[in-house]
């Protein structure tokens, strides 16, 4: 949670109040310190932003075009809830964002690296969530199609077949196993050959 400047100053006068008002019995400086505990919860509670707002300017501002504040928004808010049940969609957004290439200060490399790390983080972090198995194919496709990194692209395709065998996805990575490096022209000529 950011560092909240009223924090200071509640704490600061609690800790005066204390010391400057000790002639009040027992109960009442435990009643004014509860109280002025209670105030200062509120005031730095009202300083964060909800998870769905978090998600709803995320959202406007990706809609926007403004990817880079996207980022910053998503960013914040894995930051600010770590344990939020969004958080393995918040990554799957984020590895779309450089997926997608609309980081203009980042090379297509860079981009598409960048969009491998979080998929993986959704695969890796969040297994059971059901934004893993696309994330890990994304991965595998990114490796084959794009970065022609096909003996990387074929241990994630390997991994995506045993970790879910019954993913819809999975005749997709089958598929793409089975065309690793081929050119399209390639692809079709098999298809015509098998057809026959």
């Amino acid at each position: 949670m950011k560092h909240n400047v009223y924090m200071d100053v509640i704490s600061d006068y609690i800790y005066w109040s204390i010391q400057e008002n000790y002639k009040f019995g027992k109960k009442m400086r435990i009643r004014y310190l509860i109280g002025l505990i209670i105030i200062s919860a509120l005031v730095t509670s009202c300083g964060s932003k909800s998870e769905e707002e978090f998600l709803e300017s995320a959202k406007l501002k990706a809609d926007q075009g403004e990817y880079v504040e996207a980022l910053a928004e998503y960013e914040e808010m894995l930051e600010e809830y770590p344990e939020s049940d969004s958080n393995p969609k918040i990554y799957f957004e984020i590895g779309k964002i450089y997926h997608s290439n609309l980081i203009k200060s980042l090379t297509e490399n860079e981009s598409l690296q960048k969009a491998i790390e979080y998929y993986q983080k959704v695969y890796s972090d969040y297994t059971k969530s059901p934004e893993a198995p696309n994330a890990l194919f994304m991965v595998g496709f990114i490796q084959a199609n794009e970065l022609k990194q096909l003996d990387a692209a074929r241990e994630t395709y390997n991994t995506f077949l045993e970790s879910f065998p019954d993913s819809e996805l999975a005749d997709d990575a089958q598929a793409e196993l089975d065309n690793l490096g081929l050119e399209p022209e390639q692809i079709l000529l098999q298809k015509i050959k098998k057809a026959n």
